[in-house]
């Protein structure tokens, strides 16, 4: 999933635990039930993290809530995750499926070639400096720019209408 272009909706019931945790951290949009809970297990069972957990989890909540969880086996409910930055919304249990379904069609729905290029963008965000990475904004901007969704796009604005992007 981290080196994918497909944006990424993950739907989480019950308990995203150890590998499950570093799913929901490599997800783009993140559809949690209220009863959910998150945490890294590892250390209750004598490990140390796997999946990216410890690379993704102090980018998503920072170094020292990160720390907190990996140390103290703190179990987030799904409203401390979603004020933590690790989820992005928060549903009734019994709408986890639907509400992830619909944020699935919407990305489905928009500019992919332009979504692939802004996940590999945020990726890469923590490991270049400020000039490399609008460089990289640039070159991307050119190379969505090729595609018939930039036209479709500003069609869309012009007419007053919703978009209806192809992803070519």
């Amino acid at each position: 999933m981290p080196t994918t272009d497909a944006p990424v909706v993950a739907a989480v019931h019950g308990a995203a635990a150890g590998v499950g945790l570093g799913l929901v951290c490599a997800a783009d949009l993140v559809v949690a039930a209220q009863e959910a809970v998150f945490t890294t297990a590892y250390g209750g069972i004598g490990l140390t993290s796997d999946a990216g957990v410890s690379w993704f989890l102090p980018r998503l909540v920072g170094l020292r809530r990160a720390q907190e969880m990996f140390l103290t086996g703190r179990r987030l409910t799904a409203a401390e995750a979603l004020d933590w930055g690790l989820v992005t919304t928060v549903v009734p249990d019994d709408e986890v499926d639907a509400a992830a379904r619909e944020h699935a069609a919407s990305v489905a729905a928009g500019p992919t070639r332009a979504f692939g290029a802004v996940r590999r963008l945020l990726r890469r965000s923590g490991d270049t400096d400020l000039h490399t990475h609008l460089a990289d904004e640039q070159d991307s901007v050119v190379e969505a720019g090729r595609g018939s969704d930039l036209l479709e796009g500003a069609r869309a604005l012009a007419e007053r209408r919703r978009p209806r992007f192809t992803g070519a």
